[in-house]
């Protein structure tokens, strides 16, 4: 079952919104409840979820929608419990490893105060992994509406809790909403007769997704999780907040971005059976979404402070300057999301992997190395230097997997790919001689 052309971008656009609003309605009341200081330990314990949801939902997730899109509807259901059995085996391992590290030391990233709800976080991370696939399975079955309404009910029971949380309780409240989603859809997902021993085969659709989903998974949410930590032991936990409310403001931007590029640009890049029509699309991509994107960020940027007063409060420790090497490193990340698709698109498992090193870890390697104390401004140029390093490393890998791929024009496209071109090429001569 193949969802219609136009589902991708509205799909992706919808459910992203709707997340980031979800998300950014969760700060704010955290923000006037606690300041900065609450809202960066709310992302810490999203962190230790990450480590043990990501390890799934970053490869596994994804591979499971574009997967169901090309299977009998027969096999849809199938293969959505056999990637749930899939996923919560691979998050439970991260969870087992996680929890051994935390009660090593290793793991140490969250202020002493948070120390009891580590483990209920990695727990929760685990809960959260069906309706992540869930999410997955109904956009690849061209079902956006229940997917924004799957997303929009996973965003109001955590605001009730938090609506209903005392002083002193948010964070767990929180977290005990999410974990009560979770494991209801896990326990209803999991009904059926669907074999244990189908999911794990070697010849399983999603097994070959499972070492992007470690790379991503893991290093990303880890890595933030550090740098985090290292810019409250060398500042403070007010400027770790700052920093997560510049995120959280361009995230509005990023995420956006992120969603149009994976959802409408990915499977166009991966029809392309040329050289031609693969940059064809990337081109696409630049003036379709990273164009209109990198305006919007300027413009975030020139209305920063009631930006801010309006996501958080009106006194947070954040001017422009501060912000302009974030933002100038955020217009580099989408720019390398591009490449990063690309070759997603071509295959290049190994190229994405070393690359997820260049990315965030990179920023927290730098921020380790970075002398005297963490400032706002030096904090940002170490986030657009990963961020340069990050989106060079892809366009290179990429250019070099590309040089092995057959020039051509539209002659050797992909039929699906081909009518797309001639829809374009229509509405332009339409604009031309109406």
């Amino acid at each position: 079952m193949t969802p219609p052309r136009r589902a991708p971008l509205l799909q992706a656009l919808g459910v992203v919104l709707v997340g980031l609003a979800g998300r950014a309605l969760i700060d704010k009341l955290l923000a006037l409840r606690g300041g900065a200081e609450l809202v960066a330990h709310w992302a810490q314990l999203n962190s230790m979820i990450d480590l043990v949801a990501g390890v799934t939902l970053a490869g596994i997730g994804v591979g499971l929608t574009g997967r169901v899109a090309g299977i009998a509807p027969s096999d849809q259901r199938r293969l959505l419990g056999e990637g749930l059995r899939l996923g919560l085996a691979v998050s439970g391992v991260s969870l087992l490893i996680c929890a051994i590290f935390v009660a090593t030391g290793v793991l140490d990233i969250l202020p002493a105060s948070l120390a009891m709800l580590a483990l209920p976080a990695l727990a929760t991370g685990c809960l959260i992994v069906a309706p992540g696939l869930y999410s997955g399975w109904l956009l690849g079955r061209g079902q956006p509406g229940r997917a924004m309404l799957l997303a929009a009910i996973t965003l109001a029971v955590p605001l009730a809790g938090l609506a209903l949380a005392g002083g002193g309780d948010e964070l767990v409240y929180l977290l005990a909403a999410q974990a009560l989603v979770g494991l209801l859809l896990t326990l209803a997902l999991l009904r059926g007769g669907h074999s244990w021993t189908a999911s794990f085969a070697l010849d399983h659709e999603l097994r070959p997704f499972i070492g992007a989903s470690l790379a991503i998974g893991i290093l990303t949410p880890a890595a933030t999780a550090f740098a985090r930590q290292q810019i409250a032991a060398t500042a403070s936990w007010e400027t770790a907040g700052a920093v997560q409310a510049l995120w959280r403001s361009s995230e509005w931007i990023t995420a956006i971005a992120a969603g149009l590029i994976f959802a409408h640009f990915l499977p166009r890049m991966a029809a392309a059976t040329d050289a031609t029509g693969f940059k064809h699309e990337m081109r696409a991509a630049a003036k379709q979404v990273l164009a209109p994107a990198l305006a919007a960020l300027a413009l975030l940027w020139l209305l920063l402070p009631p930006a801010l007063a309006l996501l958080y409060r009106a006194d947070l420790p954040v001017t422009r300057i501060d912000a302009l090497p974030f933002f100038g490193g955020d217009a580099l990340r989408m720019l390398s999301w591009i490449f990063l698709f690309g070759l997603f698109a071509r295959g290049a498992g190994r190229a994405v992997t070393i690359g997820e090193f260049l990315s965030l870890p990179l920023f927290a390697l730098l921020l380790w190395l970075l002398p005297g104390p963490a400032l706002l401004f030096r904090v940002g140029l170490c986030w657009m230097v990963a961020y340069a390093a990050y989106a060079a490393f892809n366009a290179w890998a990429l250019s070099r997997n590309l040089a092995a791929m057959p020039l051509g024009k539209d002659a050797t496209l992909s039929p699906e790919l081909r009518q797309h071109h001639d829809e374009r090429r229509h509405d332009r001569n339409q604009r031309k001689h109406p």
